[in-house]
């Protein structure tokens, strides 16, 4: 694909530049996206609580739904291959408005992210500093978090295929400490646990709620079309590399939760009530000492994700700029490396004070990760159901051979989708979630009342979201 800009600054044509990002760096996007580190060292704890010794059967079915999801979105991606991802793909497939609450979702979705990843690469860091020196502060968790967004930015703004290489060579080094964990805890315990395989103790209301919790540590794989306007045969590397992403973090989940729950059968803590569950494993086997792969896992994790959503956020801008939402702005590109420089660097400003704000009023990371984290599960729930009604509409529009395929998988996962939806909205979160629940209802009614009224009286607006702006 080649792309012909003109640099704003100095109206001078910069010639063509070709863009081209390997399957295997797409595929690194996606994943340090969905960041699969997260799963094991943190978010499983959740899931425990209600799946108790069937946990990692709630990640495998999940994984299946996901799956599903995948191929439908993947449909899109095929059909409309866009940098704006699933706003272009529901625009034309569904309608313009459901494609700009999917656009401004998926950017305030992606942004919670993008700012709690370097505070908890910042938090995950000191905690494996401290096995050398005594170090603790908001002041260290604060400058490496400053530290992670500089050189992730510098990396973004230095071209998607240097950034991509980047965050798949660390969320690689991520996954390997993990298993480096997990290989010495199967060899201090042995791998047969009858408990996880006694399904007459299976209750269906606990695995149903954490079928619920497991779904969101799926959320990312979508990101992959982000990158369709620099990816050589985009309308087939991208559909299968979504779901090639599902299913490989699918396998690593519920591999490591049939590892975390046999060693927890072994330690008096529950998993449900571990905060640090491999660091709790290595302590119980004799050798603390491996809790430092744990942190090093989510620290380098954390770095990969700020690479990936810089990089997804700062296309989704480009595209809705091209495409009259934003302000044109946003619509251009670096004349010498070609990525969307204006919107990374505003991306980057926005962060650091972020980061100011956390660090002068001491808000527990924890917390505010948590609170991100609800904004962007919501956005992930919102925009995958919109997907699972626009991909049979548009292929019984087009009368498609594959029409009856893609609505039977909309019956089996749009049920689940609208089930964790009602669980996630009501009743309302306490505290900083419920703010962010609450936050997240009034964006997508803004939006959507926005929507009405350029339909009403600006319709050529919502026309030239249709119209293809530096798309492949």
């Amino acid at each position: 694909m080649r792309f012909r800009w003109t640099s704003t600054k100095s109206g001078l044509g910069k010639g063509d530049v070709r863009l081209n990002v390997s399957s295997s760096e797409l595929w690194g996007h996606a994943v340090a996206n969905i960041t699969p580190s997260a799963m094991p060292t943190v978010t499983i704890s959740l899931v425990a609580i209600h799946g108790g010794s069937f946990t990692w059967l709630a990640y495998a079915l999940i994984g299946v739904l996901m799956t599903l999801v995948a191929v439908q979105v993947g449909v899109l991606a095929r059909h409309f291959p866009s940098p704006g991802s699933l706003f272009f793909y529901l625009s034309k497939a569904l309608h313009p408005i459901s494609g700009m609450i999917a656009g401004f979702t998926m950017m305030a979705g992606y942004f919670g992210a993008l700012a709690a990843a370097p505070l908890l690469g910042g938090l995950f860091v000191e905690q494996a500093l401290r096995f050398f020196a005594p170090v603790s502060g908001m002041g260290w968790i604060a400058g490496i978090a400053v530290l992670y967004l500089l050189v992730a930015w510098r990396l973004a703004l230095r071209g998607i295929e240097i950034s991509a290489r980047w965050g798949l060579w660390v969320e690689i080094f991520s996954i390997l400490c993990i298993v480096l964990i997990a290989a010495v805890t199967l060899w201090h315990f042995g791998w047969h646990d009858p408990a996880q395989w006694n399904f007459r103790r299976l209750h269906t209301a606990p695995l149903a709620q954490a079928l619920v919790l497991s779904l969101l540590a799926y959320g990312g794989f979508e990101t992959a079309g982000n990158l369709a306007g620099e990816t050589s045969a985009a309308r087939t590397a991208i559909p299968r590399v979504m779901v090639l992403s599902v299913l490989m973090v699918g396998g690593f989940f519920v591999a490591m939760a049939y590892v975390e729950v046999l060693a927890f059968a072994h330690i008096p803590t529950s998993l449900g009530d571990s905060a640090a569950p491999l660091n709790a494993i290595a302590e119980a086997i004799g050798y603390p000492w491996l809790g430092i792969f744990s942190d090093l896992a989510m620290a380098t994790a954390a770095f990969s994700a700020t690479i990936a959503t810089l990089n997804s956020i700062s296309r989704i801008l480009y595209s809705m700029a091209g495409h009259g939402v934003i302000p044109r702005f946003f619509h251009h590109r670096d004349a010498g490396y070609g990525t969307p420089a204006r919107a990374l660097r505003v991306l980057a400003i926005i962060v650091l004070l972020s980061v100011a704000v956390v660090a002068l009023w001491r808000i527990p990371i924890l917390s505010v990760v948590g609170t991100f984290g609800t904004f962007t599960g919501l956005a992930f729930l919102l925009i995958y159901g919109l997907a699972n009604i626009a991909t049979p509409w548009f292929l019984f529009r087009q009368r498609h051979a594959r029409r009856w395929i893609s609505l039977i998988i909309a019956g089996i996962s749009l049920p689940l989708l609208i089930k964790v939806m009602a669980v996630s909205l009501w009743p309302l979160p306490a505290g900083g979630e419920g703010a962010a629940t609450l936050l997240f209802i009034a964006l997508v009614m803004v939006i959507f009342f926005w929507g009405l009224y350029w339909a009403a009286f600006r319709p050529e607006r919502l026309r030239h979201i249709l119209v293809a702006v530096d798309e492949p």
